[in-house]
């Protein structure tokens, strides 16, 4: 990991050795640490170096750590600050956590323990970042709880959503399963003027083709057999809030141009009707499929495709922000103690390598479901890679960054040869979009390797 990616702990001791050895002791867990042992030469680095946690001693000359947590909490507010106390000096310490302190640990303290508080500082301080943000950016922090990160990935997310926090644009939500696409469609509908309104979700792949337009849009009575009333249907439950449409595109093409209605217009007829209703309630959608590709094979209306799509935000898989690891970790940690009546305290260094190596094909969801089994079956106080299953165990190297994934698979299609994407080319007539969907390829992925391969689509088109 590089030193821009690795937390920054600053250690503020007077004894040298014991500094020394806790320096040393940080790197080995992936820390970027910066050692002191005058405190206020400490607080000038609070300061300037802006670190993500610090260590303080407790009793130092000159400024003793309750001063220096004092004065570093009126430079950086949220700075997580643990103690280091003797036995005779606990009560003062525990003080000092009712003053703002994270915590405490008595001397000599246990390293396994220092590592698990910083990891539950660090996910703490990022999340009242987060909101704190998003606050600034919206005025509202709800929904945003559960959108946990900071890579630049996710802060890319999470700038999308405050950008069309005051607007009433259409939203696609586009992503891999299991990455959280309805966090962020919630996080959207409560980042605006609808928050107070309802929120209405329709798993368009859950309801079979034959029910679907009656929940979208709702019925008549006498509509048909058994519609003894009338019934309204989402649209009109949401009123002015948002109908959130999951999984879009499995909608059928019937339905397909009753909801371009819906966006064109604003109007909808229930089933058995001829009236016309009306609707305020703004639409998000999301999908894990490629709906462009959709509509190149003809699957997906076009138009619809272009009126849903005004806005998209694109969810990344876990595998391209693996820094956020460790803090999805302690967040879900934190959750499923409560639900399962666990006191897991932590992972192990060694086994949050394994996790933050693994490839995630399930993402956020395979996760919670892999740490839920882990709590539920060995109940651990601190999670250890003998806990986890044997595929993490057999993992034949490290994952590898984003960027390194896309060159890996550059040079494993450039060894397959230009002529496979010339024949494509030239079936396609040059439509990159469709030898991108033919090869299982991103468009703008492939577009970058045909362009390294020198091979130029505009020859391939009929004239």
């Amino acid at each position: 990991m590089s030193d821009a990616l690795r937390p920054r702990i600053l250690v503020v001791d007077d004894d040298r050795a014991l500094l020394e050895a806790l320096v040393q002791a940080l790197k080995s867990m992936g820390y970027e640490p910066l050692g002191e042992i005058d405190p206020r030469k400490g607080l000038t680095w609070v300061e300037s170096w802006d670190p993500d946690a610090a260590i303080f001693d407790l009793r130092m000359p000159g400024m003793n750590g309750v001063e220096l947590l004092r004065r570093a909490l009126q430079v950086q507010p949220e700075l997580p600050v643990l103690l280091l106390t003797a036995h005779g000096t606990v009560e003062t310490a525990v003080q000092a956590v009712r003053d703002g302190a994270y915590d405490f640990l008595e001397k000599p303290f246990d390293l396994t323990k220092i590592e698990l508080i910083l990891q539950k500082a660090l996910t703490l301080r990022d999340q009242r970042q987060q909101y704190r943000l998003l606050a600034e950016t919206t005025g509202r922090k709800r929904e945003f709880e559960e959108i946990v990160g900071k890579s630049p990935a996710i802060r890319k997310v999470l700038d999308a959503v405050s950008a069309v926090a005051e607007t009433d644009s259409t939203v696609l939500v586009t992503g891999e399963s299991g990455t959280g696409k309805e966090l962020v469609a919630r996080a959207v509908h409560a980042s605006g003027g609808r928050q107070a309104k309802p929120f209405v979700t329709i798993d368009c792949a859950s309801i079979p083709d034959t029910l679907l337009e009656n929940e979208l849009f709702g019925h008549a009575r006498g509509a048909f057999t058994g519609a003894h009333s009338e019934q309204a249907g989402y649209f009109e439950a949401a009123a002015e809030g948002t109908v959130f449409l999951d999984e879009i595109g499995e909608i059928p093409q019937p339905l397909q141009k009753k909801l371009l209605r819906i966006l064109q217009e604003k109007t909808f007829t229930r089933v058995g009707e001829t009236r016309r209703r009306s609707t305020a309630a703004r639409i998000v959608a999301a999908t894990n499929r490629d709906l462009e590709g959709e509509v190149l094979a003809g699957g997906f209306r076009e138009d619809l495709f272009y009126r849903l799509r005004v806005i998209e935000i694109v969810v990344p898989p876990l595998r391209e922000r693996q820094e956020d690891v460790p803090l999805l970790v302690n967040h879900y940690l934190a959750r499923l103690n409560r639900r399962l009546n666990r006191q897991v305290q932590g992972v192990s260094s060694e086994a949050m390598s394994q996790l933050r190596g693994y490839s995630w094909p399930g993402n956020i969801r395979e996760l919670v479901h892999l740490l839920e089994q882990v709590m539920t079956f060995h109940n651990p106080e601190i999670i250890d890679v003998g806990h986890l299953p044997p595929h993490f165990h057999n993992q034949s190297s490290p994952a590898l960054p984003a960027e390194t994934y896309a060159e890996l698979k550059d040079r494993l299609l450039e060894t397959a040869g230009c002529e496979y994407f010339r024949k494509l080319l030239a079936h396609y007539q040059g439509n990159v979009t469709r030898v991108a969907l033919h090869a299982g390829l991103n468009r703008r992925h492939l577009s970058r390797l045909l362009q390294n391969l020198e091979i130029d689509p505009a020859l391939f088109r009929d004239p």
